[in-house]
């Protein structure tokens, strides 16, 4: 309880209220940011249907807006509100409490999806103190996502089964069947979810060992893990890759893969990047999801990433001379970014080499990783075809593909991989 009391006594209420109170004494909270959202229901609906875990259960329906933000975004906003509302009285045996969370005018510097996730899931640690509740679990979603009907039950049973673990991806499927959809936007869905799953992927296979998918509506936590790393960060997008990525510096996660969450798939312009903008930029004409970075640039970290461990027991010399044998790209960036002299700082500050070893992919992590990517880019790669990168791939890690396999084969391939993935089903 100390961890969550000293987190919330540094956050303020200042911007948001809780319409709907008093609350629910739960333990497992869905933190749903939502704005100018016409189809929340559908999400409502997909949650009503699940079976009840033994826990008690909270939605947290974040309504939020920016300063100055479109009149018919702060409209359907309001009308929102109404709608869950009207939805609440509706149902006759709703396992779960919905609170509706307002937000509003929030100021534009950080206004936008991180700050909603953050606000949501500050008031779950916040009604964990109220309630005497030393901890609880707080599932990240999306106010246009729908889930299988074991989600809530299959992620307490994942907590219960690894009491130790901090947090959990969520396998996650985007659905492009649907007859909604014409070839071209179907092809883009497609496209993106392989990048994806291509990335991650990639990343392993280079050999670091936290290579997590990074989606917003696919993963929970503890209440104590979310306070421990400082809560979610108030980034505009790309919020759920800075906070699982600064979280898996705790340690010991899993990845769920006996549920499923189907994000959504339509074109949308809320944020800057993510499922909604690369759709809505494909049908527009935009050529980026035909490519993807080099395998070859993944291939170059390999010698790296095998070998960091060795050096606890290097002097500087022997270490300059291991980056000196690296592939040009890979030393022209670890001389840009100084990554000897951040080796030797981290080595100083370990009391020993079991603690280097676990400490030098806190170094050597993500951020470094997609940065080196970006760097080897400009410089020395240009972005592959996506759908020959990722043939590539599967071949390295000894899985072979008939010539003809369609696109939509490939993804199902690399679905299958990444159940493989941390699982704890």
């Amino acid at each position: 309880m100390d961890i969550l009391q000293r987190y919330i006594e540094q956050q303020s209420e200042q911007y948001y209220k809780c319409l709907d109170l008093p609350a629910k004494r739960a333990s497992i909270f869905v933190v749903i940011p939502c704005y100018n959202e016409p189809d929340i229901l559908t999400t409502l609906n997909s949650l009503a249907d699940c079976a009840p875990p033994k826990a008690e259960v909270s939605v947290l329906i974040v309504v939020n807006d920016a300063e100055g933000a479109p009149e018919e975004a702060v409209a359907q906003n309001s009308l929102t509100l109404n709608c869950i509302e009207h939805w609440k009285l509706e149902q006759q045996h709703l396992f779960f409490d919905v609170q509706r969370i307002i937000a509003q005018a929030l100021p534009r510097k950080w206004a936008g999806v991180g700050w909603a996730r953050k606000i949501g899931m500050d008031e779950a640690v916040r009604q964990l103190v109220r309630s005497h509740i030393p901890d609880g679990i707080i599932a990240s979603f999306d106010a246009d996502s729908t889930v299988l009907t074991n989600y809530l039950q299959r992620i307490e049973a994942s907590f219960c089964d690894h009491p130790l673990f901090n947090f959990f991806t969520i396998h996650f499927e985007h659905q492009f069947d649907s007859q909604e959809f014409n070839p071209l936007i179907r092809e883009g869905i497609v496209r993106y979810e392989l990048y994806m799953r291509y990335f991650r992927n990639a990343m392993e296979w280079s050999g670091y060992p936290n290579a997590i998918h990074t989606v917003g509506s696919s993963f929970a936590l503890k209440a104590s893990a979310y306070a421990k790393q400082g809560g979610m960060n108030r980034r505009k997008a790309g919020e759920d890759f800075y906070f699982l990525h600064k979280l898996v510096l705790l340690g010991q996660y899993g990845n769920i893969t006996s549920t499923t969450v189907f994000p959504s798939s339509r074109q949308s312009d809320r944020v800057p990047f993510g499922t909604g903008a690369a759709i809505k930029k494909w049908s527009e004409g935009s050529y980026e999801l035909n490519f993807t970075y080099s395998l070859e640039a993944f291939d170059n970290l390999k010698p790296l990433f095998v070998k960091v461990s060795l050096f606890w027991k290097m002097e500087p010399s022997e270490i300059a001379n291991f980056f000196g044998k690296l592939h040009p790209a890979l030393q022209g960036y670890c001389a840009n970014s100084q990554t000897i002299v951040g080796i030797l700082e981290l080595r100083n500050n370990c009391s020993n080499s079991i603690v280097f070893e676990k400490r030098v992919f806190h170094l050597l992590n993500a951020f470094w990783i997609l940065k080196y990517l970006n760097f080897v880019h400009e410089a020395f790669y240009l972005r592959k075809d996506l759908l020959e990168e990722s043939v590539l791939l599967l071949q390295r890690v000894g899985i072979q593909t008939e010539g003809g396999n369609s696109i939509e084969n490939l993804l199902e391939i690399f679905r299958n991989l990444d159940k493989r993935f941390g699982n704890c089903s």
